[in-house]
């Protein structure tokens, strides 16, 4: 997901340089858009992984100078995919654990999705829910309290590693075919979608 999301963003950036625009002009305006998943500290490192990717990206390959270039605000939403409509109470914790994950990774917005999402449009009550759980965890939990609080340990900056070494193997994959308009005529992205998404349903 991260090296499509980076592939796409190189197409458009070479595309607005080719127009003439200098990097520092446009790169402030870039967003992105991903999934918190139940596995809570490999969604950190994926938060983490993205932010150091697009700063080296912007840097060394762009030459940004702009500080602001170099940062990229992230909008996540917890999975639907991993609700189920067996006891979906516990579903609760599910999302709870997503957006604690996008919370402790630095997300700028956070979209919560309701216990009953998987199996039915979400009633008001469920959407009540989903939006208390942000407010506690942004009110209550002490979790925003600073920027990247399990940095440093161990553990989570070995995973954040191996996250972006296999993010620029993909990317490079990527390149190779043409970028990412190429891989996606020739089918490559879609392959790799469908191959990770089997592997996850294992």
């Amino acid at each position: 997901g991260l090296a499509f999301t980076l592939a796409n963003a190189i197409t458009y950036i070479e595309e607005a340089l080719k127009r003439g625009l200098p990097v520092d002009s446009f790169a402030r305006s870039f967003t992105t858009f991903l999934g918190s998943g139940i596995d809570l500290l490999e969604e950190v490192a994926k938060f983490r992984a993205m932010r150091k990717l697009w700063a080296r990206l912007l840097r060394e390959r762009y030459g940004a100078k702009d500080p602001d270039s170099l940062r990229i605000p992230i909008r996540a939403y917890t999975c639907g995919s991993n609700l189920t409509r067996q006891q979906p109470l516990n579903n609760v914790v599910r999302t709870t654990l997503e957006a604690a994950a996008a919370v402790l990774g630095g997300v700028q917005l956070l979209v919560v999705s309701s216990l009953d999402e998987a199996f039915a449009i979400p009633s008001e009550e469920h959407q009540t829910v989903a939006l208390r759980t942000q407010q506690i965890l942004y009110h209550e939990s002490g979790l925003p309290r600073t920027a990247d609080p399990l940095g440093g340990s161990y553990f989570l900056e070995s995973l954040t590693k191996e996250m972006e070494a296999r993010v620029l193997k993909v990317l490079d994959a990527v390149e190779a075919l043409g970028g990412a308009p190429r891989a996606m005529e020739c089918g490559f992205i879609q392959t790799e979608i469908a191959s990770s998404a089997y592997e996850q349903q294992l």
